[in-house]
């Protein structure tokens, strides 16, 4: 039996994905909030800055329905080219965010009332920490959908959904087991 399949489609990694998908949630709602932050009170629009919460907002609304699929028994990974997109942009952002608030760059290159350097710090912080959970994210998705390809193709069963059946006075009723002969028809 392949280990690794079973591994990839089952509760497990289901979990894994739902707690990736939590937190890649919650880097955006920080993201998204302490941007908005800068562009409510200081109104400094600067192409990276509408560029990062466009694609924190994006993201956020993307993982309000992605945090119930991993929930479902039925889900294979089917986000996979999602995912792939949104961690490339995620790393567009990051790069955005490093290159505007690193160093002494958030002292001397940004408006005196935008120099809230200990939020342009989280907000380079929670990019960092969200593009390494969507990049993990994307992995998982990706082993899990070619596990349930090749489960497909190789005919083998996914062990939570065939489980044996049960009468009413608790005996497990299963098919033949490898001693036994089935009677085949001739086509």
């Amino acid at each position: 039996m392949d280990t690794r399949g079973g591994f990839f489609s089952g509760r497990i990694a289901r979990t894994l994905l739902g707690l990736n998908n939590f937190i890649i949630l919650a880097s955006s709602v920080i993201i998204t909030g302490i941007l908005s932050y800068f562009l409510r009170h200081w109104g400094y629009r600067g192409t990276h800055l509408v560029y990062n919460l466009v694609i924190a907002v994006l993201t956020l609304f993307t993982y309000l329905i992605a945090m119930v699929l991993p929930a479902l028994k039925s889900y294979r990974g089917y986000l996979l080219p999602l995912n792939l997109a949104l961690t490339y942009l995620w790393l567009t952002s990051l790069i955005f965010s490093s290159q505007d608030y690193s160093g002494n760059r958030c002292r001397f290159f940004s408006p005196a009332a935008v120099r809230r350097c200990g939020l342009k710090h989280t907000v380079q912080a929670f990019h960092i920490i969200g593009f390494a959970f969507l990049l993990f994210n994307t992995i998982l998705e990706a082993l899990m959908w070619a596990s349930h390809r090749r489960s497909q193709r190789t005919g083998i069963s996914d062990p939570e959904k065939d489980r044996p059946l049960t009468t009413t006075t608790g005996n497990t009723t299963t098919g033949p087991t490898n001693g036994d002969r089935v009677a085949q028809v001739p086509v």
